[in-house]
C-alpha cells in the first residue's frame, strides 16, 4: 500500500489481506459521514442518480421511513418505498435489491409488519425484496450497506430505519426526531461513503449474499462512467486503499470468517499514541485484555473510549450492561499510568440529557480509521454478520490529515467544537484526555461514565452466552454430527418414510374424526391418546433424519421458529404447541431432529393438546349431529361453534406470542438500541 506522496517512515502495514481483511481496493474518494439526517439525504440522492442497479443490506428496514424528515420537496419522493418505486419506474432498467435479516416469525412483532408489503407487492418487480435466514441459531445479519451502480457504497452502522435520524447539533428539542409519533433522545451514528473499486467490491459481497440465499439472476457489474459523487461532500481521504473485513459465523459447513476480530487486534498492537473508539456495546473481554496490556505500557498509546452513559431497560443492563461494567472496572484497574477516558457525549450537561451512542468507529494515532457494524462485543466477533471498512495511511502525509480531520471532527461533535477548534485545542493539551479534561464544564462535552457498584454474584458464564456469545450457540454442523443420518438402503429408507408420514399426520383431523366416533369425552381421551402416540413417532423420525434433511421437509422460516422454541424448556415448548407456529407434524420432526429432552417434549405435548383434542372431539361430535340430521339450528351451532373455536386459537396464540417474544416491543420499536 505504498505511495508515491510524502511519507514518513512508514510502519509494518495493519492491514493484511486474508488474515484480518478479505481484500483491499482502491476508493477514489472516502468520507466519514457524521449522523442519519446527513446519511438518509446522501442515500436519496444516491438512489435517485441510479442507473443500473441499488443493493440494500441491513440488519432492520422500516419501508416508511422518511429519509427528510420535515423537509418540502418536490422533485421526488422522501419516504423510502415511495423513492424506490419511482426509481425503477423512471429508469426501465433499474433493478433493485433489498436484504435484511430473517428475524422468524416469531419477531415480527419487534418489526415493522408491513415493511415487506409495501417494498415487496407495493413496488415495481424490478425491485427484490427478500429475508436471509443462512445465519446460525441466536445469530443475525448485521451489515448495513447500500451500493448504487456498483460506483458509490455506503458501510457503516446505520440502518435504513425508524429511531435513527439526528444531526450533528443533536438538540435536546429536535421536532424531526420522532419514531412512532414519539420523541427520542439524541442519537449519534457514522457511515462511511466510498467510490471506485472499493464500492465495486461492496456490490460483489452483496451479491454473495443473494447468491447463497439461491438468486441467479442479478445484475452485471455495471461500467459506466457517470460520477455519483455528492457535489456537496469534501471526501476526506482521495486514492486511498480501503480494507474490507467481515466477520462470518459458521453456516451449513462453510468456515467461520473472523476477520473483524483481527483486525480490532492488530490495530490495537500498532498504536503507538492514541487510540479512539466509538461502540454501542463494549463486552468483550479478548479486546478488553488487549486494550488494557497497552495501558499497562509505561510509554503506551492513550485511549478514549465513547459509549451510551448507561443501558437501558432491565433486561439490557441485566446482561449487556454487566459485561460491559466489567470490562470498564479491568481497563480502570489497569490504568496505571491515567491514560484511559471511559466517556460518553452529552447533549445538555445541565439538562443531564446524553446522546445514544450507536456508531462503531475506530481510529488508531492518525494512521488508520475504521468505521462499520461491528460493536466491541462478542457475538459481532463470531456470531452475527458484520462489515467493516478501514483506511491506512502508511506514513503517507496527505492520509493521515484525512484521518485526523475524522477523528477531530468526531470529537468536535461531541464537544461542541469545530474540527480545528479540536486541532487547536489538541496542540495545546498535548492529548484527547487532556483536551476532554478541559472541556468538563461545559453544557455539550464528555463526561465520564460512572459504574455501578459491582454486583455480589457476577452473572453466569450461561447468562454470558446466552446474550453475547463468542461462536454460535447450536450451529447446524454441531447438531449434524451428535444427529445419525438417514442410511440410503431401501428397507430402512422405506421404513423412514412410513414413520415420518404417521409423525406428520395432523392432530387436529384425528380430534375431529375421533369426536364424531366417540363423542366429545371418549372421543377426546382417544385423540389426546392417538396425539401422544403421534408425537412420540414423529419425534423418533426426526431424531433420525437429523436437522439438514429436516429443512427439505419444511420452510426455513418455519424450522428456525419452531428450532428456536424448542430449545427454550416446557415453558418453551407450551408456546410452541399452542401459538401453532408451525405445523405439528413440523413441531415433532425439528423436536427430535434439535434432541429437544424427550421427557420435556412429551409433557409440554400433553399440556398443549388436552384443550385442543377435547374441543375438537367436541366439535367433530356435532359435525357427526349436522350431517346425521341437517337441520338449521345443528348447522348454526356447528358453524357457531368452529367459529368461536378458530376465534379462541388466533386468540391465544397472539396473547402467548406478545407475552413471550415482544416485552421489549414498545422499548425496541422506539428505541431500536440493539442494531
Amino acid at each position: 500500500m505504498a505511495r508515491a506522496h510524502e511519507q514518513s517512515s512508514p510502519a509494518q502495514a495493519i492491514v493484511q489481506p486474508g488474515k484480518n481483511c478479505w481484500r483491499v481496493d482502491r476508493a477514489d474518494r472516502f468520507y466519514c459521514i457524521q449522523d442519519a439526517a446527513d446519511y438518509f439525504r446522501l442515500v436519496r440522492d444516491a438512489l435517485l442518480s441510479a442507473r443500473h442497479s441499488v443493493f440494500i443490506l441491513g440488519w432492520d428496514i422500516y419501508a416508511a421511513i422518511d429519509l427528510l424528515p420535515g423537509a418540502s420537496v418536490s422533485d421526488a419522493p422522501t419516504c423510502l418505498d415511495d423513492l424506490l418505486s419511482f426509481i425503477a419506474r423512471r429508469q426501465k432498467h433499474l433493478r433493485c435489491y433489498i436484504l435484511i435479516w430473517d428475524y422468524a416469525a416469531l419477531y415480527t412483532l419487534e418489526r415493522d409488519p408491513f415493511s415487506r408489503w409495501r417494498v415487496r407487492w407495493k413496488t415495481p418487480r424490478r425491485v427484490r425484496f427478500g429475508f436471509d435466514d443462512r445465519h446460525p441459531v441466536g445469530g443475525s445479519h448485521h451489515q448495513k450497506i447500500v451500493v448504487v451502480d456498483d460506483q458509490l457504497a455506503f458501510c457503516g452502522g446505520i440502518d435504513l430505519t425508524s429511531h435513527r435520524w439526528d444531526t450533528c447539533a443533536h438538540r435536546v428539542e429536535e421536532p424531526a426526531r420522532v419514531s412512532g409519533g414519539k420523541p427520542y433522545e439524541p442519537y449519534h451514528e457514522v457511515q462511511a461513503m466510498v467510490s471506485g473499486q472499493a464500492a465495486a467490491s461492496l456490490g460483489a459481497l452483496a451479491r454473495d449474499r443473494w447468491r447463497a440465499l439461491g438468486e441467479k439472476r442479478l445484475p452485471r457489474f455495471a461500467t459506466s462512467n457517470h460520477d455519483l459523487w455528492p457535489r456537496d461532500i469534501e471526501p476526506d481521504m482521495t486514492d486511498v486503499d480501503v480494507a474490507i473485513s467481515r466477520t462470518m459465523p459458521e453456516v451449513e459447513a462453510e468456515p467461520a470468517i473472523r476477520e473483524c476480530e483481527s483486525l480490532f487486534l492488530d490495530s490495537i498492537a500498532a498504536a503507538k499514541k492514541s487510540i479512539y473508539i466509538e461502540s454501542q456495546y463494549f463486552t468483550n473481554d479478548t479486546l478488553g485484555d488487549a486494550l488494557a496490556a497497552r495501558l499497562r505500557e509505561p510509554d503506551g498509546p492513550e485511549i478514549v473510549v465513547v459509549s451510551p452513559k448507561e443501558c437501558h431497560g432491565w433486561l439490557e443492563k441485566s446482561t449487556m450492561g454487566v459485561f460491559r461494567d466489567r470490562v470498564f472496572r479491568h481497563l480502570l484497574a489497569a490504568d496505571t499510568f491515567g491514560r484511559l477516558r471511559l466517556v460518553y457525549p452529552a447533549a445538555s450537561r445541565s439538562q443531564d440529557v446524553a446522546t445514544f451512542i450507536h456508531s462503531k468507529v475506530m481510529v488508531v494515532d492518525d494512521e488508520f480509521v475504521r468505521i462499520g457494524s461491528a460493536n466491541f462485543s462478542r457475538r459481532s466477533m463470531g456470531v452475527d454478520s458484520e462489515c467493516d471498512l478501514a483506511a491506512e495511511a502508511r506514513g503517507d502525509s496527505r492520509l493521515q490529515a484525512g484521518i485526523r480531520r475524522i477523528r477531530n471532527r468526531l470529537l468536535g461533535e461531541h464537544l461542541g467544537l469545530t474540527a480545528d477548534d479540536v486541532a487547536q485545542g489538541l496542540e495545546r493539551a498535548g492529548s484527547m484526555r487532556e483536551l476532554i479534561d478541559q472541556q468538563a464544564n461545559a453544557e455539550r462535552t464528555l463526561p465520564r461514565i460512572e459504574l455501578p457498584p459491582e454486583p455480589e454474584t457476577p452473572p453466569s458464564e450461561a447468562l454470558r452466552e446466552a446474550a453475547d456469545p463468542d461462536e454460535p450457540l447450536l450451529a447446524t454442523s454441531l447438531v449434524a454430527s451428535i444427529v445419525p443420518p438417514v442410511d440410503g438402503g431401501g428397507g430402512r429408507l422405506r421404513g423412514l418414510t412410513l414413520l415420518t408420514n404417521v409423525g406428520l399426520f395432523p392432530p387436529s383431523l384425528l380430534g375431529l374424526v375421533a369426536g364424531a366416533m366417540w363423542g366429545p369425552l371418549r372421543g377426546g381421551l382417544a385423540a389426546l391418546l392417538g396425539a401422544l402416540a403421534l408425537a412420540a413417532v414423529g419425534y423418533a423420525a426426526g431424531r433420525t433424519i437429523g436437522p439438514h434433511r429436516i429443512q427439505r421437509w419444511m420452510s426455513r422460516r418455519s424450522y428456525r421458529s419452531a428450532r428456536q422454541l424448542g430449545t427454550q424448556g416446557i415453558a418453551g415448548l407450551i408456546v410452541l404447541r399452542l401459538a401453532s407456529v408451525a405445523s405439528a407434524g413440523s413441531i415433532h420432526l425439528v423436536c427430535g431432529a434439535s434432541h429437544v429432552p424427550f421427557a420435556n417434549y412429551m409433557a409440554a405435548t400433553a399440556i398443549g393438546v388436552v384443550p385442543a383434542m377435547f374441543a375438537l372431539a367436541g366439535l367433530g361430535d356435532l359435525l357427526r349431529q349436522a350431517v346425521m340430521s341437517p337441520t338449521i339450528s345443528n348447522l348454526l351451532v356447528t358453524a357457531a361453534v368452529a367459529l368461536f373455536l378458530v376465534t379462541i386459537a388466533a386468540l391465544v396464540r397472539t396473547v402467548l406470542l406478545i407475552r413471550r417474544f415482544a416485552p421489549t416491543l414498545a422499548d425496541h420499536r422506539s428505541r431500536a438500541e440493539f442494531g
